[in-house]
């Protein structure tokens, strides 16, 4: 994890499909990542003491509980298999999340998100259209989500007759 935001980042599609991935949070921006988690086809295991009505239970692993140090490698008995491939705090609590991604780089974790602050993040979420057979991506290099939103917005608006 460098610190602060780079000025280059390198962009990539990754394949998610029967990866681990852990989402810390339960609430509406832990629902939005759980969704695009699970159409990747990434196994997802959620720890939180709620979920958000969009997280379809059935379908995550969900630990129904506050997060604690160690949670990250509770699903097995620590081997690499069990490690986590990537890792999203999404909790309200800024120590909670930093405490996660300590703990996620500590256990190997791959790829750590911390939606409350990039700068903690080795990799931040971009804005997505997708079609059956195209994904186009906005990014602001993670610095502005909401304007990453309203570009995608218009983008398919002026797209939107083309695909």
């Amino acid at each position: 994890m460098a610190s602060g935001l780079p000025e280059h980042p390198y962009p990539v599609n990754i394949d998610m499909r029967g990866r681990l991935a852990f989402v810390v949070g339960g609430g509406a921006v832990a629902a939005r990542k759980v969704g695009t988690l699970l159409h990747c086809g990434a196994k997802v295991v959620v720890i939180s003491p709620a979920l958000d009505p969009r997280i379809d239970r059935s379908r995550v692993d969900w630990r129904e509980k506050s997060y604690k140090s160690g949670d990250i490698l509770a699903a097995g008995d620590g081997m690499a298999a069990d490690v986590p491939f990537v890792v999203l705090a999404c909790t309200d609590d800024a120590n909670v999340n930093a405490q996660v991604v300590r703990d996620a780089q500590a256990a190997g974790v791959p790829l750590t998100n911390n939606v409350g602050d990039p700068a903690q993040s080795d990799f931040y979420n971009v804005a997505k259209i997708e079609t059956d057979d195209c994904l186009l991506t906005v990014s602001t290099k993670g610095r502005d989500p909401a304007r990453a939103r309203r570009l995608k917005q218009e983008l398919c608006e002026w797209v939107g007759g083309m695909m």
